[in-house]
């Protein structure tokens, strides 16, 4: 066999992340979000044992086993059924839920745990894992392929690209051109590699993939194991929220363009509405609600990606205190970890911050053109609603003195009647009200004579 070929207590761990309860959720979406996540680990989990799971949850730690009960040994742990050797260590940190399955292959009675194995069952434990996990992940995954080299003669380099592509999530990734292989480094007695790929602009999360490859050396303890597990599952988090949210960006940055277009015709469109000859009122205000409408959706969107800009910048901060924490339980060889991690703390801080930055700033400039043109708008229907308020003031105050001009002339002529034979016309009532009719448009005339000599003013 292959010198390179072995290794003693080939496991692999997935870690899988989903979001508990995000902002503005309501208690059925982080009722659904419960669910989805149970159901990775019971399948066909009922509502009675789902309503226990909330209670557990409901508990104030920022870290909580989900599964412990007590004091009871390996309680937090549920243990796959025979004859496969794994389990399920679920956990709620903050708002996410994360889920570690971790699996080393069948059990075999007449196998020791220390017994060289071949490299060829990581195609096995793919296979139990995939048949574990049950349905994907919201925010995002990590691997975590390991085990110790038999002697000091294997070579760890050479036998980690032979591993990785017995994963079939991995099967493709290409070491030898360090297109997806982005850091190594020695620390805690083991040679590790990060290999990863991301999602480009207009891919989904389900493109992200990241593996890390650890290979203690032949005299290393592998008792340090689950703490390393611990850092791993916090530092893999805030990486996973990361992309997550850089990814959510994009589409909300697609969504804000689609608006923007919209916004920019509506802006065309103004002084052709300001402009026109005869400005129909209704028309105005109908324009105006699908434009308050349009910015209250756009400020919505601008504010989700705030949102996201604030989440990577704090998971990126606790990233690389994470990052700090982990490389203290080698202080000789802190410097090797960060060799192997530190690459995509640089990647993000130099590419997903300022993209969010500008993204951000050129956007809100549409904000500010759509709240311009909706004060625009509302100044124009304002002053058509008080030329036409005017209009119907001049009316009913004309209409008013020529009644009462009327009212008067009827009333004089009534009491101080001239002797019959000095009547020019006769002073019938049909004659008087004639007075009241006529006497408006004269008035109206009158003032529309007028303005010009008032300085054009309305």
């Amino acid at each position: 066999m292959n010198n390179n070929s072995q290794l003693i207590y080939p496991t692999l761990d997935v870690f899988l992340y989903d979001l508990r309860d995000g902002l503005g959720h309501s208690e059925v979406q982080i009722n659904e979000n419960r669910l989805k996540f149970w159901r990775k680990i019971y399948p066909n989990l009922t509502l009675e044992e789902l309503k226990r799971f909330a209670q557990k949850e409901s508990l104030a730690s920022d870290y909580l086993e989900l599964l412990k009960e007590g004091t009871e040994k390996n309680s937090q742990f549920q243990i796959f059924k025979p004859p496969y050797n794994g389990y399920y260590y679920p956990v709620k940190v903050g708002d996410t839920y994360t889920l570690q399955i971790d699996c080393s292959g069948e059990k075999k009675a007449d196998q020791h745990p220390y017994q060289p194995q071949s490299l060829e069952v990581f195609k096995t434990i793919d296979e139990i894992v995939h048949e574990h996990r049950h349905n994907a992940s919201t925010i995002g995954e990590s691997w975590l392929l390991w085990g110790k080299l038999p002697n000091e003669q294997q070579d760890a380099e050479k036998t980690a690209k032979q591993c990785y592509p017995y994963l079939s999530f991995f099967a493709d990734f290409q070491w030898d051109t360090d297109k997806e292989l982005k850091g190594s480094g020695e620390f805690a007695g083991a040679t590790w590699y990060e290999l990863w790929r991301l999602p480009s602009d207009r891919g989904s999360i389900k493109d992200n993939r990241h593996l890390v490859i650890c290979l203690f050396h032949p005299d290393a303890d592998m008792g340090k194991i689950r703490e390393i597990f611990t850092h791993l599952m916090r530092l893999f988090q805030f990486r996973n929220k990361i992309i997550w949210a850089y990814q959510q960006s994009r589409k909300l940055k697609s969504d804000m363009k689609q608006a923007a277009q919209v916004i920019h015709r509506i802006v065309s469109d103004l002084p052709q509405q300001v402009t026109a000859d005869s400005l129909n009122l209704k028309l105005l205000q109908n324009y105006l609600a699908d434009t308050l409408t349009i910015l209250s959706t756009y400020a919505t969107y601008l504010s989700r990606l705030e949102e996201q800009q604030h989440t990577i910048n704090s998971n990126l901060k606790n990233y690389q205190r994470r990052l700090q924490t982990f490389a203290k339980l080698d202080i000789e060889n802190r410097d090797r970890l960060l060799d192997c991690f530190q690459p995509f703390a640089d990647y993000a801080l130099e590419k997903y911050q300022p993209q969010l930055e500008s993204d951000i700033a050129s956007l809100s400039a549409g904000l500010r053109l759509l709240e311009n043109a909706i004060k625009t708008i509302e100044g124009i229907i304002q002053l058509e609603q008080t030329k036409s308020d005017r209009a119907l003031s001049e009316t009913v105050a004309i209409a008013t003195v020529g009644l009462g001009l009327s009212a008067i002339t009827a009333t004089v002529v009534s009491t101080q009647q001239p002797p019959r034979g000095d009547r020019f016309f006769m002073l019938t009532p049909p004659f008087l009200w004639s007075i009241g009719i006529l006497s408006p448009f004269v008035i109206w005339l009158l003032l529309r004579l007028c303005r010009p000599f008032r300085g054009g003013k309305n």
